[in-house]
């Protein structure tokens, strides 16, 4: 019995000393204590807001505010990587005025207010810096037309925008109120937008919307699609130009020129129907009459002596860029030497220049 009572007050004992710990403990977390830290402050400006907020410039806003803080032990656990997660301050809350125009902003305040320090029942009891000073913009939705642009010189036919050819640009009400007459929105097509698309066939891409000159560099917020799908046709590197006729040359050894008379019929003086095809630059010389198209003849030495007659046209004398196509390239000819000392065939006979 003597036993059992000794082992009571020992659990007795044991009991009172572990309420009286917990006691101690809660009593300390619930004691209020100071503490020094640092908390990031944004201004954020939230999709679908009816104002935004920035801060004004040069004044040397580093986003950061110095803080003494008071609360409870527990309520100040896990302040600091909340503090560092950012806290946002935008028009409307405690401290942050809805008004379009410059404000100052009582950091202090505007910091005590927000739920973050409310919800853990802790008080600012300073801010460093103390202020800082924003400008609050009231905001517009702007219905404006879509307008493709694209590098010069490069497409066949327009580009045009697939579907409905407007976007809702959201923007403070101070900028829509000073929009010129005929504000749109870019659709801006790059050069590297084009590099994989099939020359000559019409292509749909996607482009991404940007504002438009006299209000792209204002403050604008979102612009509604972000980007849309265009219809285009990149212009051909190559064009095919029809000469109904070109004209036949003879080229022989120099050393030949003089001792030949070449007659070629009527009608095999020309080549008809040659199809260019080359870069559009020399295919536009063709067409202007910059760059005159003859075919020529050429025959070596042999084939004077075995008097052929007949041979294919070349071309080889142009850009190699060219080429050219034709039906029927075979040239007829009567080749004849003339007699040493006069001008006049063995035979006789109508001639055509020889080079």
């Amino acid at each position: 019995m003597k036993g059992q009572r000794v082992m009571g007050k020992v659990k007795t004992g044991i009991l009172v000393t572990l309420f009286t710990t917990l006691i101690w403990v809660f009593a300390e977390g619930q004691s209020l204590q100071t503490k020094r830290t640092e908390a990031e402050v944004e201004f954020p400006t939230i999709s679908g807001e009816a104002y935004a907020v920035r801060v004004v410039a040069d004044q040397g806003w580093r986003g950061k505010v110095e803080l003494q803080v008071e609360g409870s032990a527990s309520s100040l656990d896990g302040l600091e990587s909340s503090l560092r997660q950012g806290l946002a301050l935008t028009p409307g809350m405690e401290g942050v005025p809805r008004e379009s125009g410059e404000h100052t902003v009582d950091l202090k305040r505007a910091l005590r207010g927000h739920p973050e320090f409310q919800s853990r029942g802790v008080t600012v009891l300073s801010a460093e810096p103390a202020i800082v000073r924003v400008a609050v913009d009231e905001l517009t939705t702007v219905s404006l037309p879509i307008e493709v642009r694209v590098p010069a010189d490069v497409l066949d036919g327009p580009a045009l925008v697939v579907g409905d050819a407007q976007a809702a640009v959201r923007m403070p009400v101070r900028v829509a109120s000073g929009l010129a007459e005929g504000a749109v929105v870019v659709a801006r097509v790059r050069p590297e937008d084009l590099e994989t698309l099939q020359e000559g066939n019409r292509s749909t891409i996607q482009v991404r919307l940007e504002a438009g000159p006299g209000y792209a560099g204002e403050d604008i917020l979102g612009i509604e699609p972000a980007q849309v799908d265009v219809q285009l046709t990149v212009r051909s590197k190559t064009e095919t130009v029809l000469l109904r006729s070109v004209a036949v040359d003879f080229r022989l050894p120099s050393c030949e020129i003089g001792s030949w008379d070449i007659e070629v019929p009527e009608e095999e003086q020309s080549l008809r129907d040659v199809q260019v095809t080359g870069p559009s630059d020399l295919i536009e010389q063709i067409r202007s009459g910059e760059l005159k198209v003859r075919a020529f003849v050429r025959l070596s030495f042999e084939d004077l002596e075995d008097r052929v007659s007949s041979k294919r046209a070349e071309f080889s004398a142009f850009p190699t860029a060219l080429r050219f196509e034709v039906e029927d390239d075979e040239v007829s000819m009567t080749i004849r030497a003339r007699l040493e000392g006069t001008g006049e065939g063995i035979e006789g006979g109508g001639t055509l220049p020889l080079g």
